[in-house]
């Protein structure tokens, strides 16, 4: 398989590589790829995402995509909370199972 880097990304993935955090761009990138992979097996799991360095730019990708999906309906705060307390209760289900 062969990844194209956009130019604007080539200098970052550069200095990864010349800070000595990867042997090479073929590492990094496949080190991109199995974080991502980790990440949505454990979501398949029912797990929460990790809060690590990468969780703004994911929850930001996630709200990005449900505002592109159209349907978006603002919610008042009891609502959000109502939606909150749903979703902790189906993820304690599914570790429970």
């Amino acid at each position: 398989m062969n990844v194209t880097i956009p130019d604007s990304l080539k200098g970052f993935v550069k200095q990864q590589v010349g800070a000595g955090r990867y042997p090479d761009p073929d590492a990094f990138v496949a080190d991109l790829i199995r974080t991502e992979a980790e990440m949505f097996e454990r979501l398949s799991r029912g797990e929460p995402l990790p809060a690590d360095e990468h969780f703004e730019r994911r929850l930001g990708s996630l709200l990005d995509e449900a505002q592109n999906a159209g349907g978006y309906v603002e919610a008042t705060k009891d609502e959000f909370d109502a939606m909150e307390r749903e979703g902790l209760d189906l993820a304690q289900k599914r570790r429970s199972s």
